[in-house]
This record gives structure tokens, C-alpha cells and sequence, in this order.
């Protein structure tokens, strides 16, 4: 009998089978290595696909990162040793002082998974000294066949040292052995988002961390390509860009789910601010309000929310602490939300109310800070104003530092109401989809419904009676099939009371517009008198001037003559006003003749036309040319709106002309009415009928403010953003359509309406 000692030996198929069971995804084996990449202290790393979505021959993913490398001796004795107990020992990073995100030892294996080849290369500094050590491994997984024990396959290898260079590791994965799909490709970037979030973090013991930027150069997944932060500032529902020019001027952009691009300038100028650039992210806790669900969902919107939530401050580069730290309020946001506060500030009403929006109300729909992904950008200048503390903790507290937090919560704040005009829109689509579900059922129970308003309380409260008691209904049913129920019950409720806050924003408006309706009738009465007296003035006046020496005479009869003018502006207007009022009462429907409705409303405002220098109103109107059956007042806002409409767009984009055309065809009445202003971007065409968005990306209330009074724009009318929407709801009401045509020039605009 013999005795020896026994060595265990390892087959080479080893290392497919741990690549197989370990990394079961590509898109988990792609995000080990990148995870890695964090772990050793890089700043940034490029990711590049070639021919990934085909595979096989030539098909290669690269990664680059500017990480401390590895030297000869860590390749050898961790890298490519099997199940070692590196990172375990060693589970905080060494520069930035990171905790360590990678699976112990499963970066060798995902190399495994992913190619039939790898090409290792990585300089590292040799003993903490500035001289460099390079070194290329090559491993040939295709010779790690299984019946081979593994540790007698030689991998090729060179090293040398280096005098100059940068640290850093690449991994060329060669001849992939499977295909990437787009869905795969999203959920690797899901998968190590919150590592390129992170921009500016301080760890006790190590230098200050700049963040992990993660750059994917791909040309067959194009909406991935870039940076990875930046898609992921673009994923929630939506971004808000603010840059503060030489003169102090803050000039912000909105990129948003539904609203599209806005634009908008703050009339409030800071000297102080100048130069400062801004980024905000909106993340709402609703996934169905994400622009980008490929990327973003709840799961990672939360955890970015709750570990980076927040406006951060850089000053050259580098983060100004503790702004934007988790626990920091400097914006005093939470302050706000906690207290409920609700009033926009008193430069943002006209935004608010051009948008339907009641102003008093509208901040309590305002973010938390935790919702805020944001950063501020400033650059030191010979004559800053921001001085930062002696213990580096902030700025001192001065009047530079209190003009930046009211600049960045106005245009939060202008962020904010343009949320809620996006709640509308959603609620508005929702609930024209539950309509068109419904109407089967609708057409077998059709009642009378109350028209006060007064009846909504009465309505909600049966929807809540209906609640009640559809889920004690719903007790009897299996546990999964009754939570489906409940949710469909919910959506259905809250769609109801959308409806009718959508409902009572639109009525309250048209209060509004009636009670000053109801004034406008003492108004006029004692216009008519004053129009009177204007006369007699000026017949006092031809009396006297007969009177006066020559060379005084012709001021007074100036003077005289501006009275007779003003005279008859006030009877423009109250001829047009008594009109419209006059025929409120009349609700008989009959044929009107166009031109004299053209005629009365251009009547009216020929003063504001004059007044601005602008040419007459054209008329393109056949005298024979009839409308109709219609009522007339219907006929009368139908024009005075289109024509109102038309005036301020010249008066905004200091247009000349306006012309109005009617005529037949096809036995239908057309009606045009063009002007040369300001103009339309064809993607607004359809949003500006909506209801309370007159002005979507606020073009037309800047020109305006530039171009005339307050006291003339209160005359023309503001717009409460219903104009458009009653010119559509009338006209569809006789079959009829209103919408945007293309305009030839000289034309920049045109509306056309068409009626039977």
C-alpha cells in the first residue's frame, strides 16, 4: 500500500459555467464592469458599441475609464484569480472614499459571458510613486475548452513601465456572443443610472468626489447615446434650463411631457446673478407622467429622489456645500410646501392666468425639494458678489445670495404652472377617452342634469356614494381580481373629479366675463352721457375761439377737434357694445349679411388700429354674401374674436395689415381672416383653441408688453384663452370647423373658419 497527498485540479469549463449561472443577462454582466469602473475611483467612462445588435464577427464593445488601474501584480494576483477576497478586504475606494458597488469577483465572468475574446489593457502607478506600469493581457476564451485544466492555458501578456501617461483600464470585448436589443441595451443604462447622478460628494478622510460620468457612444441605439446623466435629466416629466445674460436678464426654457418647448423671460433684472446657468429636473411620483420609461422607472426615480433630491450650487466646477445635501432647505421649499402656501408671486399672474390657472392657488401643486434634481452653475469674476464662508460651509448670506433663491424659485414657479396647464391637458384626454368608452352605456341612461353649478358638490358626492358601495360589491371576489377592481374604481373617481376642477376653472372665467358684462350695462349709460357732454364742450369751445386773438385760435380748435375725436371712439365702441347686447336677447337664426357684421366689428376698433399705425382693415367680403342660419351675436364674437386676435398679433410682431375674406364654396361660407404679425409655429396650431391657452409659449403677452400701454391692452383685451376655443365651439356647433391654414406671404397668419 501506498500513501501521497491529492491536489484538487480545476477544468477549464469552470469559468463558462460561473459565467453562465452568475451573470445570467448581458445587460447585468455589461453593468459589473461599468460598476467596477466606479470602484476604482474613475471620473468618467466611455462605453462604445460596434455592430452589437448583429453579433458575432466584428461585432465589439469597448470600455474606457481614467480609474487608478491596476498594476501587473493586481492582475495577477486578483484580477485573475478566481474567488479572491480583494474587495472584500478592501470595500472603500481609495481616493474617493466610495463604497464599493461591484459583485466579488464577477467582472472576469461577465467578460466570459459577453465575447469569445478580450483584450485587458491598463496603466496603473507602481507603488505610489508618479512612475507608470502598463500592461495588455489577451485571453482567448475559446481555448478554455472543457476537459483543460485551467491553470495550464497561457493568456499572452506584455508589460512595461512608462514615463508619462494616465492611469486607467480598457476592455476591448471581441466577437460578442449574443445580439443586443434595444431593451436590453435600456435596461443596462437603468441599471447603473444612479452611479452617473452623483456630481459633488465629501467623505470624511478622502478627497472630494466629482461624480462618475458615463458616456455611451452607440450608433445603433441612438436615443442612448451621450451622457447618461443628461438622458436621465430628460427622462422625468420635464427640464427646466434658466441662463442669466450681461444685463441680469433671466431667460428660461422648458423642455415637458405634453407642453412641448417654453419659453419665457423674467421681467425682474439682478445685476448680481449675471453669468449664473441653472438645470432643474421635475420627477413626479407617477410613472405615466415620465418622458422616457425606457430609462426611468418608479423603482430608480425613487431612489435617485431620495439620494439625490435637491438643488445642488457649483462655483468653478466645483460643489458649493451644503446646498442641495439632503437635509438642506436653502431654496425653502419645504418650509413652503409644509405650510401649504399657495399663491404664485404677483409676476407670475399673468402667466398663470393666460393659462387658466387661479394664481391664488397654484403653488400647491409646487415640487418637493426631493423632486428637484437641479444645479446651479456660477463662475468666478473679478467682481463677485459671492463670498464664501471662512469654514467653506455656503455663501455669506448678502443680497447676491437672496436675488439667486428668488430667481430660481420664480422660475420654478413658472415651472410650476406649467404643470398644472399639463394636469389639465392630461385630465382633458382622459376624459374624452372615458367619454367615447362610456358612450354605449350613456345612450341607455340619459338624464337631466342640473345646469347650475351647484349641482358639482351634488354630483361628487354621488360618485362617492357610487365608491361606497361598488367596494363592498367587490368584497366577494378573489383577493388579485378585487385589487384590479378597486384600482379601475379609483382612476375612474379621480377622472370624474378632474373633470369637473377642469369644469369649474373653464366656468369660473366665463363668470368672470359675465359679471363685467353686467357692469358694462351702467357703463355704457353713462359713457353716453359723458359723449354728450364731450359734444357740448366742443361747441363751447368754436364759440369762444371766435373770440380769441388769431394766433391763439388754432390750439383751441385742435383742441376741439380731439374732443370730437375721443367722441367718437366712445361711439365706436358703445354702438359695437349695444349691439352684442341687443342681440343676446334675439334667438332666432336666419341668414346675416357678412359684410355689414365685418363692417360694425372693424368700427369698433379702429381707434387701436389707427393708434398703432396700422393700415386699415382689408375687406374681401361680397355685399350679396350671407351666413347662416345663425344667430347674429354668435356671428359677432365669431369675428370680433378672429379680428381682436389678428390685431394683437400684428401689435406683438409689428405687423401692418390685416385682411378679412368671406366666400362660397361648395355651398358652405369660408372665412378667412389674415394679418402679417407675429406669426405661429405650425406645432402651436391646434393647442392655442384649447381652452385658457391663448398664448402657449408667452411670444405674444412679451410683444405686447414691449409694444403698448397697459391701459390699450386692457382695451384690446389680455386674453383669458377662451377667444379661439368659443370660435371652434360655435362653429362645430353648426357642423361647421375652425382652424390654421397655411398663409402665403406677405401673410403670416391665417384663421379660417367655415360654416354651412
Amino acid at each position: 500500500m501506498s500513501k501521497n497527498e491529492l491536489e484538487f485540479s480545476v477544468d477549464s469549463q469552470l469559468l463558462g459555467e460561473l459565467g453562465e449561472r452568475l451573470v445570467t443577462r448581458n445587460y447585468i454582466a455589461m453593468a459589473e464592469l461599468i460598476k467596477n469602473s466606479y470602484d476604482a475611483d474613475a471620473t468618467r467612462i466611455i462605453v462604445r458599441f460596434v455592430n452589437a445588435k448583429r453579433g458575432g464577427t466584428d461585432s465589439e464593445i469597448h470600455l474606457v475609464d481614467n480609474g487608478h488601474g491596476m498594476s501587473f501584480t493586481d492582475v495577477r494576483d486578483h484580477w485573475m484569480r478566481i474567488a479572491t477576497t480583494y474587495k472584500a478586504r478592501e470595500p472603500i475606494s481609495p481616493v474617493f472614499g466610495r463604497r464599493k458597488t461591484g459583485s466579488k469577483g464577477l467582472g472576469r465572468f461577465a467578460c466570459r459571458r459577453l465575447a469569445q475574446k478580450l483584450i485587458l489593457e491598463t496603466t496603473a502607478k507602481v507603488n505610489g510613486s508618479n512612475e507608470l506600469e502598463w500592461t495588455r493581457v489577451i485571453f482567448d476564451w475559446k481555448e478554455f475548452i472543457p476537459g483543460t485544466t485551467l491553470t495550464e492555458i497561457p493568456c499572452k501578456y506584455e508589460t512595461g513601465r512608462l514615463k508619462e501617461g494616465a492611469t486607467g483600464l480598457s476592455l476591448k470585448l471581441l466577437d460578442l456572443l449574443e445580439r443586443w436589443s434595444e431593451s436590453e441595451f435600456n435596461l443596462l443604462r437603468r441599471q447603473v443610472l444612479s452611479l452617473s447622478i452623483t456630481k459633488g460628494t465629501r467623505r470624511d478622510g478622502f478627497e472630494e468626489d466629482p461624480g462618475f460620468g458615463i458616456v455611451l457612444e452607440t450608433a445603433e441605439f441612438p436615443e442612448g447615446k451621450g451622457f447618461l446623466a443628461d438622458q436621465f435629466m430628460d427622462a422625468g416629466w420635464g427640464k427646466l434650463e434658466g441662463n442669466i445674460n450681461g444685463d441680469g436678464i433671466c431667460h428660461l426654457k422648458l423642455e415637458a411631457k405634453e407642453i412641448g418647448t417654453k419659453n419665457y423671460e423674467l421681467s425682474e433684472r439682478s445685476e448680481s446673478l449675471k453669468g449664473i446657468a441653472f438645470e432643474i429636473a421635475w420627477l413626479p411620483i407617477f410613472k405615466e407622467y415620465f418622458r422616457d420609461t425606457k430609462i426611468l422607472t418608479k423603482t430608480v426615480a425613487l431612489e435617485v429622489m431620495r439620494e439625490q433630491g435637491g438643488v445642488r450650487v457649483y462655483l468653478d466646477g466645483f460643489r458649493v456645500y451644503p446646498y442641495g445635501d439632503v437635509d438642506d432647505d436653502w431654496l425653502g421649499i419645504e418650509a413652503d410646501v409644509a405650510r401649504r402656501w399657495g399663491p404664485a408671486d404677483s409676476i407670475l399672474r399673468d402667466v398663470a392666468l393666460r393659462l387658466g390657472i387661479d394664481p391664488g392657488r397654484a403653488m400647491l401643486n409646487h415640487p418637493r425639494n426631493r423632486n428637484l434634481i437641479g444645479r446651479v452653475y456660477m463662475i468666478s469674476r473679478t467682481d463677485m458678489p459671492f463670498q464664501v464662508k471662512l469654514d467653506r460651509e455656503g455663501f455669506i448670506k448678502n443680497k447676491a445670495y437672496e436675488e439667486l433663491i428668488r430667481a430660481i424659485r420664480l422660475s420654478i414657479q413658472w415651472m410650476v404652472l406649467h404643470y398644472i396647464n399639463f394636469l389639465h391637458i392630461v385630465g382633458k384626454r382622459s376624459l374624452e377617452e372615458a367619454e367615447k368608452e362610456l358612450e354605449p352605456y350613456l345612450q341607455e341612461a340619459i338624464v337631466e342634469t342640473p345646469a347650475s353649478i351647484g349641482a358639482m358638490p351634488v354630483a361628487l358626492k354621488a360618485v362617492d356614494l357610487i365608491s361606497t358601495e361598488a367596494k363592498r360589491a367587490f368584497q366577494t371576489l378573489p383577493d388579485e381580481e378585487r385589487e384590479k377592481s378597486e384600482a379601475k374604481l379609483q382612476s375612474a373617481k379621480e377622472l370624474i373629479q378632474r373633470s369637473f376642477i377642469q369644469t369649474e376653472t373653464y366656468l369660473a372665467v366665463l363668470r368672470g366675463a359675465a359679471s363685467t358684462g353686467a357692469l358694462m350695462f351702467n357703463f355704457s349709460h353713462e359713457v353716453k352721457n359723458l359723449m354728450a357732454k364731450l359734444e357740448t364742450h366742443a361747441n363751447t369751445l368754436d364759440r369762444i375761439i371766435e373770440k380769441l386773438p388769431p394766433d391763439d385760435r388754432e390750439d383751441f380748435r385742435q383742441f376741439a377737434r380731439s374732443l370730437r375725436t375721443t367722441r367718437d371712439r366712445l361711439d365706436q365702441q358703445i354702438r359695437l357694445f349695444g349691439t352684442l347686447v341687443r342681440m343676446t336677447a334675439d334667438t332666432e337664426r336666419r341668414a346675416i349679411p357678412m359684410k355689414h357684421v365685418c363692417d360694425e366689428v372693424v368700427k369698433g376698433f379702429q381707434y387701436l388700429i389707427k393708434e398703432y399705425g396700422m393700415n386699415e382693415v382689408q375687406l374681401d367680403v361680397p355685399d350679396t354674401l350671407s351666413v347662416g342660419p345663425i344667430l347674429e351675436v354668435e356671428l359677432y364674437s365669431v369675428i370680433v374674436n378672429l379680428l381682436s386676435n389678428a390685431i394683437k398679433a400684428n401689435l406683438a410682431g409689428r405687423g401692418q395689415n390685416i385682411l378679412i375674406q368671406a366666400f362660397k364654396r361648395d355651398s358652405k361660407t369660408n372665412i378667412r381672416v389674415f394679418d402679417d404679425g407675429i406669426g405661429l409655429s405650425e406645432n402651436r396650431r391646434e393647442e392655442v383653441f384649447q381652452p385658457l391657452n391663448a398664448d402657449p409659449d408667452g411670444r405674444l403677452s412679451r410683444g405686447l408688453r414691449e409694444r403698448i400701454s397697459d391701459q390699450d391692452l386692457a382695451a384690446l383685451g389680455r386674453g383669458s384663452g377662451v377667444g379661439l376655443n368659443i370660435v371652434r365651439n360655435i362653429t362645430e356647433a353648426y357642423g361647421g370647423t375652425a382652424h390654421f391654414i397655411d398663409a402665403k406671404l406677405p401673410w403670416k397668419t391665417c384663421v379660417e373658419v367655415v360654416l354651412p
